[in-house]
């Protein structure tokens, strides 16, 4: 290859596509020295337009890019000053939700404290009422006790002092009064204080919920500014690697112009391109093959680039440039430049038209020609296997020549051509001559085409064996699939099973567990005392007396021999509200009553003996909000359980002690 040749293929890259027929070509028309260099001038020149056209793109492209980077960056910036004002809007709401719920809780533990002070105040009220009660009694008794043992004369004065006792009862009417005052005063304390402090707490409940969904906004929002940052990095790093890839190719634009420039200086002894600006936009206009950088459209393709060349390389024989060669041409080119060019381009166009069909045509015919000798080998060397021929190749070998069929009509022999026969056409096209259809190339591609169809076989061979052992291996696994699940389903049918006689051996036991506890409950009896008395000549007071109780200290119960009255404090059945009632208990009437106060003109309720079951301590402390757990008892009946809370310990034994004399609902003992 000549220095002309190399300059060539490194000014103009696309000519490699077609590397062999464009030099022959040349090396056909370099017969006349004087056309080669004019014919060169003008690849400069052309060339020089093409790549004018491409830095003027590039730099077009190039402030698009920092355009389009700068839009980001501050698109980026707005789209972060957004997040970040929502966030710290959300994160002010926050703070403003928070505060109130620490207001809350102060007003929750300001409650606690003011009813905590309330109560105190009263029980110390109380207190105090309770201590000069107990100095009157104390005075009493030794008032009492002075009468006993004083003389005669001193008798009569102490009696007088005695008759005072109206005014211990009355204190003592007085202590009663307040302490059942404290006790409904707590009571409504206690109310007014869950009713404020339920509404405090759902009050406090709605902020904490309504800060988790802020909270969650924000990391929401924190995200989305994370992600839209990267992406903004992204696209900036993108649209920077974009900028940098069209500076360097601005860059190589440039050092090839400054090749071309050089190039023309040397060929012309010193002159420099045509600075016209009519010139470079007439060659933009006509010159069919330039090929500009336009990335939305994309570039020209290879044979586009071969046809532009073979169309360039035959200008030699066509009589515009015969004429030019001889010098009749002016030599004030800027006059008749324009239309010179035109004429020009329609002959080159023309005659690599002429070109192109020849070639297409002489490589159908060579492709059609090996593919008829290749057939014939194939027959004789295979004629008894003709059922290979059906089968189609593997995926891998489907650029065999045996595919090649001829062209139908109308249809480009380039596209059935495979890798192989168009290198080889391309080769042999190349040299200028028909020595590709000789019987010694024929001969050697089809010795390539057997050794090819010996491949093809071989590939096949495997690929049999490798189908082959795939389905073995798919049979292997569905068979250990179907073992595993057969394993599965006989463990899961023996677990089934043990946990069936699990569950039947654990039923015995609780049975007989039941069994056992009912025949030591039904052998069980309590302590005598504690049952039920019908006697109709039963001393109720005796009774109380004998179990140990001071019934003359105790001024909150009334006992006589049929009866017991008192002041308790009941909670309702509906509305758990407590209340303080006067109780009855008749033996004659076989009754439990209570009513709104002592005069017992307004009945409010009655127990019966017969439902009365039980009578027991609240020692679980299951009174709701009751004004003093540890004074608190049970009655229970068939319908409800009863609630009540005595004035003192001693009463609430009392009572209990009472109550139970008639719990004849109490049955399973009576025989």
């Amino acid at each position: 290859m000549s220095d002309s040749d190399e300059l060539l293929l490194a000014l103009f890259p696309f000519v490699k596509e077609y590397p062999d027929s464009v030099l022959s070509m040349q090396h056909e028309d370099s017969s006349s020295p004087g056309s080669a260099g004019r014919l060169e001038l003008g690849y400069l020149e052309d060339e020089r337009v093409r790549v004018l056209a491409r830095i003027d793109e590039l730099k077009t492209r190039l402030t698009e890019l920092e355009q389009q980077l700068q839009e980001s960056k501050q698109e980026a910036e707005m789209e972060r000053a957004l997040l970040q004002g929502e966030r710290q809007a959300e994160l002010d709401q926050i703070e403003a939700e928070t505060d109130i719920i620490t207001q809350l809780q102060h007003k929750l533990d300001e409650l606690e404290s003011a009813i905590q002070r309330e109560k105190d105040k009263e029980r110390a009220n109380v207190e105090a009422e309770r201590r000069a009660l107990q100095s009157l009694q104390e005075g009493y008794a030794e008032l009492k006790n002075q009468l006993h043992n004083c003389p005669e004369s001193l008798r009569e004065q102490l009696q007088e002092q005695l008759k005072r006792v109206e005014a211990l009862e009355a204190g003592t009417k007085k202590f009663e009064d307040l302490e059942f005052q404290q006790l409904e005063r707590e009571s409504s304390l206690e109310e007014e204080r869950e009713t404020i402090s339920q509404q405090l707490l759902q009050e406090r409940a709605e902020y904490h919920s309504s800060v988790a969904k802020r909270k969650e906004k924000v990391s929401a929002l924190e995200n989305q500014a994370s992600q839209l940052g990267l992406q903004a990095s992204q696209e900036c790093e993108r649209l920077a690697k974009d900028r940098t890839l069209t500076l360097q190719m601005l860059q190589k634009e440039k050092e090839r112009l400054s090749a071309l420039e050089k190039r023309y200086h040397s060929l012309t002894g010193g002159k420099s391109f045509p600075k016209s600006s009519t010139v470079f936009r007439s060659k933009l206009d006509s010159d069919p093959g330039v090929s500009l950088y336009q990335p939305k459209s994309g570039s020209a393709s290879p044979l586009q680039h071969g046809a532009a060349t073979l169309g360039r390389n035959t200008t030699s024989k066509s009589p515009l440039l015969a004429v030019g060669s001889t010098g009749s041409l002016p030599r004030n080119l800027a006059a008749t430049l324009q239309d010179i060019e035109t004429k020009r381009q329609i002959a080159l166009q023309q005659k690599g038209q002429q070109v192109i069909e020849e070639q297409r045509r002489r490589l159908a015919e060579l492709k059609q020609r090996a593919a008829a000798e290749a057939q014939c080998q194939w027959e004789a060397l295979h004629g008894s296997q003709p059922h290979l021929i059906s089968v189609g190749p593997p995926p891998l070998v489907h650029h065999s020549i045996l595919h090649h069929q001829p062209p139908s009509a109308g249809e480009q022999p380039y596209d059935t051509l495979s890798l192989e026969s168009s290198d080889s056409m391309d080769t042999s096209v190349s040299t200028g001559n028909n020595s590709a259809c000789s019987p010694d190339n024929m001969s050697s591609v089809g010795g390539v085409d057997a050794l090819k169809i010996e491949e093809m076989e071989k590939m096949l061979k495997e690929a049999q064996l490798e189908k082959a052992r795939l389905i073995e291996s798919r049979e292997r696994e569905s068979l250990a699939r179907r073992q595993m699940l057969e394993e599965e389903r006989r463990r899961r049918e023996e677990a089934e099973k043990r946990l069936q006689d699990e569950t039947f051996h654990r039923q015995q036991l609780v049975e007989k567990e039941v069994k056992m506890r009912a025949k030591n409950f039904s052998q069980a009896r309590p302590m005598t005392r504690y049952l039920p008395i019908r006697k109709e000549e039963f001393d109720l007071r005796t009774h109380v007396e004998s179990s140990g109780h001071s019934v003359e200290t105790c001024y909150h119960v009334i006992l006589t021999e049929k009866m017991c009255k008192g002041y308790l404090v009941k909670m309702g059945g509906k509305i758990k509200s407590w209340k303080k009632r006067w109780f009855v208990f008749d033996r004659l009437k076989r009754t439990f009553s209570y009513y709104v106060d002592k005069h017992e003109t307004k009945l409010k309720g009655v127990i019966y003996f017969q439902a009365i079951e039980e009578v027991y301590y609240d020692h679980l402390r299951s009174a709701t909000k009751s004004p003093n757990p540890s004074l608190t008892f049970c009655v229970k009946t068939h319908d409800r359980l009863y609630y009540m809370v005595a004035p003192s310990a001693e009463a609430m034994r009392i009572w209990m002690d009472v109550i139970v004399t008639g719990a004849e609902g109490y049955t399973q003992f009576m025989n």
